[in-house]
């Protein structure tokens, strides 16, 4: 099924992000947002995926094709801004978006923050396209980039990220279900406790220069691969784990190939943590 939204977690992996202070590093601040709003999707039974889960590295191109590939019609990139300025922002194309943004504005007040403008932008060079690369190159996914606060705002933006970065995630989610009609209702109401599940990940380490992938239905065998991941490359690799079909042979998620087994034997140098 595809998603009905992908959620980018803005920055990771070299790029903290500029929304970082003494309290938090923007990508983890962006990362924890997203990873909690995905769960709140799948709990609410809309189809939902994320450009990434863990802490790594994407390139603008790389990040924007995962969306346009993604089959989503809408994307949310979540930030911390910076800048000295105080609350939230939301930045939608030239070409659409307004609606959507405006509802997720107000649910965001209602939670307690307050909305320092709904805007776009253009280039310099071409007034035809947006500034920002979130906007500009998801094609024709309908991208809102939402910046929950600022990290060195001299007023409450700290203090309110610190300790109610959830209610601005939620408020984000129930934005999204009023504006696209989906069915809404809060944690509390449909369990005692919402708490988001810890998931298995493989890490591939950045002293390899490749690393066979085999198909769903192939024996993880020399001569079987589909193709080759270049771990050294992204300085390390981090990947989900789907299933694991036999000892230490992992179902994952590829970029390039889908799907894929991979063969991960702890003296392989692979590590299979929990996050």
């Amino acid at each position: 099924m595809k998603p009905l939204l992908i959620i980018d977690p803005g920055h990771g992996g070299k790029d903290p992000g500029g929304g970082s202070n003494r309290f938090w590093k923007e990508k983890e601040m962006n990362l924890a947002i997203s990873l909690y709003q995905f769960n709140r999707y799948k709990q609410l039974n809309i189809p939902v995926e994320l450009t990434r889960a863990t802490d790594i590295t994407l390139t603008p191109g790389e990040r924007t094709r995962i969306v346009r590939n993604s089959g989503a019609t809408f994307c949310h990139s979540n930030h911390i801004n910076a800048g000295g300025g105080d609350g939230a922002e939301i930045i939608h194309s030239i070409y659409g978006g307004e609606e959507m943004s405006e509802r997720l504005a107000a649910e965001l007040k209602t939670a307690g923050q307050n909305i320092r403008r709904i805007f776009t932008r253009t280039l310099p060079s071409n007034p035809n396209q947006d500034f920002y690369f979130m906007n500009r190159n998801t094609g024709n996914v309908k991208t809102a980039i939402i910046e929950y606060g600022f990290a060195d705002s001299d007023r409450d933006d700290i203090r309110q990220l610190q300790s109610h970065w959830k209610n601005f995630a939620e408020a984000a989610v129930k934005g999204f279900c009023l504006y696209t009609g989906h069915n809404y209702f809060l944690p509390s109401l449909k369990s005692k406790t919402f708490q988001t599940k810890s998931v298995e990940i493989l890490r591939l380490p950045a002293s390899a220069d490749s690393w066979r992938v085999y198909p769903l239905d192939e024996k993880p065998i020399k001569g079987n691969e589909v193709g080759f991941l270049k771990p050294s490359k992204f300085n390390g690799i981090e990947y989900k784990i789907l299933g694991k079909p036999s000892g230490h042979v992992y179902t994952i998620k590829t970029r390039d190939f889908g799907k894929v087994n991979i063969y991960a034997h702890p003296n392989t140098g692979a590590i299979i943590k929990k996050r």
